[in-house]
């Protein structure tokens, strides 16, 4: 029987005999998650635990270690507004030297970063969207970040046409002409709307929310 739980790492007592993962789960949503507040993040016994596992009758002892991460919308939303600014970054240091690969490439042999560039792409509009569903309760204007988010995606259509046709010149110029400006518009649109998220809701940004 579950004897305590760790939440947003302080160790808070569990009352009720609790018997199982759903059953601590539920009680921690029940009893502990504020309203407007999500659980984020559920490890046990240091590995984290997926949402389908939750229904699962796994067991719990006086020893488990169960930690459970609850998160605002706010937090939330600066997490992942860091995350997109930290991918962009790592996608837009590496920019000149893949135009450079694709440049010299021969049509036969394709640049081995150019899929990982691609992929990046979609999981940045994927961040985008997120971002916009969390912002928009919000009443923050986040249309500029939607039109760089359209134009994001007209270049890696481009840039998946360039490539299947094995252009590798085509590719290289979308990468310096047009994809490194949106980025570094990306980087800055990112930036501004984090802080008028912290200017608008009064959260301290702190070290714990760049966890």
């Amino acid at each position: 029987m579950l004897k305590r739980v760790i939440i947003n790492q302080k160790k808070v007592p569990v009352p009720v005999p609790i018997m199982t993962l759903g059953e601590a789960v539920r009680w921690v949503e029940a009893t502990l998650v504020p309203q407007g507040h999500t659980i984020t993040r559920v490890t046990l016994n240091e590995r984290v635990v997926s949402g389908e596992e939750f229904e699962a009758a796994t067991s719990l002892t006086v020893d488990s270690k169960l930690e459970i991460q609850i998160d605002s919308p706010v937090e939330l939303t600066v997490q992942t507004l860091e995350a997109l600014r930290n991918l962009s970054s790592v996608i837009f240091s590496g920019l000149k030297a893949l135009a450079v690969e694709c440049w010299q490439a021969k049509p036969a042999v394709r640049p081995a970063e150019l899929p990982s560039v691609t992929n990046d792409l979609s999981l940045i509009l994927d961040l985008v969207e997120h971002i916009v569903s969390l912002v928009e309760p919000m009443a923050i204007d986040v249309s500029p970040l939607q039109g760089i988010a359209l134009m994001l995606k007209r270049v890696s259509v481009s840039l998946a046409m360039a490539s299947s046709s094995s252009d590798w010149k085509a590719c290289a110029r979308l990468l310096l002409n047009r994809l490194e400006p949106l980025l570094k518009d990306l980087m800055a649109e990112s930036e501004s709307i984090q802080m008028r998220v912290i200017a608008h809701t009064g959260f301290a940004l702190t070290g714990e929310s760049r966890r």
